[in-house]
């Protein structure tokens, strides 16, 4: 027998397991980054859960306070159209403050898209329903700057049409903020 024929199936055996050693390795990279991936993205859904509860928390803190106040706001326009003279005793305007970054970054990192759509829908409505309540704090701010040492009885309206709206729009957060919490 010649001595090449001998080293060729110790060769052909050799490189078969350095074949599947590279295969192997191939694969238990691709093993890591998948579960690296999985762990960042159970972290920014972590993120977003705990941004879920404490926009819940805050919204919960004003809405408890927001009929007194609205109470408040109507009889202090009444007392001005009554007496001419800006109430001393108007409350303090109550508005949440609401964050959305963690939902920021797990839309620009593409979490959201290894999240069941159905799932996902629930959680968009919560920002969106967040989206109405800070849009009317913009209202708010926007219409206040405008009139703000112009007319008194229009500035307390503004704080009775800005309540009105939040009673409406807070329990609809509130509500969706609940379901997309116990969604992830």
């Amino acid at each position: 027998m010649k001595p090449s024929q001998l080293n060729a199936p110790v060769i052909l055996g050799q490189a078969v397991a350095i074949f599947c050693s590279v295969l192997l390795a191939f694969a238990a990279e691709q093993w890591r980054d998948d579960f690296n991936e999985r762990q960042r993205a159970n972290d920014v859904l972590t993120l977003v859960k705990t941004e879920l509860e404490e926009n819940l928390i805050e919204l919960e803190r004003v809405t408890v306070e927001r009929q007194d106040r609205l109470n408040a706001y109507i009889a202090a326009i009444d007392e001005l159209i009554e007496t001419g003279q800006y109430p001393q005793d108007v409350p303090v305007l109550l508005t949440p403050e609401i964050t959305n970054v963690a939902y920021q970054l797990a839309t620009d990192s593409g979490v959201l898209s290894s999240i069941e759509p159905k799932d996902l829908l629930v959680i968009a409505r919560a920002y969106d329903a967040l989206a109405s309540v800070e849009a009317n704090i913009l209202f708010l701010n926007n219409r206040n700057a405008q009139i703000r040492f112009q007319d008194g009885e229009q500035y307390i309206s503004g704080f009775i049409y800005f309540s009105n709206r939040a009673l409406n729009n807070e329990p609809v957060a509130i509500e969706a903020i609940k379901k997309a919490i116990a969604t992830l």
